[in-house]
């Protein structure tokens, strides 16, 4: 997978966004927990490594902020309002003709 593809698939599909944010929430608190001995052994390495780590978490919280509000707005409606907007796929698309194609049986939303 290139890095346009991967960025593409963050930005438009919600399972890679579950997936990329569950792997990141464990990193971070791998970061939590090799933290506090570094601030407790070497404070001068900690005053200077700390403020990038801050900077990174910083960016790395908006851009979590984006990508989620984008994914929102792509669900919102079937039109894809983005290029980034990920396609159905083939099975989903089976699934939605068949739906269609004979309006006398129950559909999943009709309470039947």
């Amino acid at each position: 997978m290139g890095f346009r593809v991967f960025v593409r698939e963050i930005e438009g599909r919600p399972q890679t966004q579950y997936t990329f944010h569950r792997i990141m929430s464990r990193v971070w608190l791998g970061c939590m927990v090799v933290t506090i001995p570094i601030v407790i052994f070497a404070p001068a390495f900690w005053a200077k490594i700390g403020i990038l780590l801050v900077a990174e978490i910083s960016y790395y919280a908006n851009y979590a902020t984006d990508t989620g509000a984008m994914a929102a707005a792509n669900a919102s409606t079937e039109d894809d309002i983005t290029a980034y907007a990920v396609s159905v796929t083939a099975s989903e698309k089976m699934n939605e003709e068949a739906v269609t194609e004979d309006p006398g049986k129950s559909g999943p939303l009709d309470g039947n």
